[in-house]
């Protein structure tokens, strides 16, 4: 009897689960028109009414917060991830991840082209359309990403688990801050986050085969120095 592969149907659980996500409420919105669906106005009036003034505490903190998921602190953590690896396939593949997630969003924005919340009742400016969120998108790739690379890398326990832990909270408050901000319905982060996940785990599978065939195991800065030498 052939032994079950538990980590693969998982993964593959997760992705069919966040493809339902994404498809319901892709459908349900559409069936509204692209008006905010009723979770939405619950959702958006509970974080208008705790939210307080602007310029206050929660307007501070859940700007800085949003940042997590912006293109600049991405791009430090790709940097960082770059010198971390010497450029090998976690870097690459973190790279193409977060190509193929910011792509796929766009183009999904382009096809629903749903207008954001209330323009008087944002905290911040936003251009682009609103589903699904491109904040949750990107953080739902590159968190849990981080941490499968992180669960592979022989690093101590105790590092492990708090950078498990800032990665979850980061996921969970940037998603929240796009809601308190006031540029997004709940339908929109829920969706970004679904497409960003799907997005990371095919990305895990790749980072297995990479493994497999000793594909970029060894970093391009590694390499450089190496033939420098030879």
């Amino acid at each position: 009897m052939r032994k079950v592969n538990w980590k693969l149907a998982l993964k593959i659980s997760g992705v069919l689960l966040c493809a339902f996500i994404f498809i319901l409420f892709a459908v349900l919105i559409l069936q509204n028109d692209l008006n905010p669906l009723a979770l939405d106005i619950a959702a958006r009036d509970f974080c208008y009414d705790i939210r307080g003034e602007k310029y206050g505490f929660c307007y501070w903190f859940f700007r800085l917060i949003t940042e997590f998921g912006n293109f600049y602190v991405i791009g430090l953590i790709v940097i960082v991830m770059i010198v971390w690896t010497k450029c090998d396939y976690r870097a690459i593949l973190l790279m193409l991840g977060l190509f193929c997630s910011v792509l796929l969003n766009i183009a999904l924005k382009g096809m629903y082209m749903r207008e954001r919340p209330f323009a008087d009742l944002r905290w911040m400016n936003e251009s682009s359309t609103s589903f699904p969120s491109g904040h949750s998108a990107a953080v739902g790739f590159l968190y849990p990403f981080i941490i499968y690379v992180v669960f592979h890398t022989n690093i101590h326990l105790f590092v492990k688990r708090i950078l498990y832990g800032v990665c979850i909270v980061l996921i969970v408050l940037v998603m929240f801050s796009r809601m308190i901000l006031g540029v997004h319905y709940l339908s929109d982060v829920l969706a970004g986050l679904a497409v960003g996940i799907m997005v990371s785990c095919v990305f895990m599978q790749l980072y297995k085969v990479c493994v497999r065939y000793d594909f970029m195991t060894v970093g391009l800065f590694e390499k450089i120095k190496s033939d420098r030498k030879n």
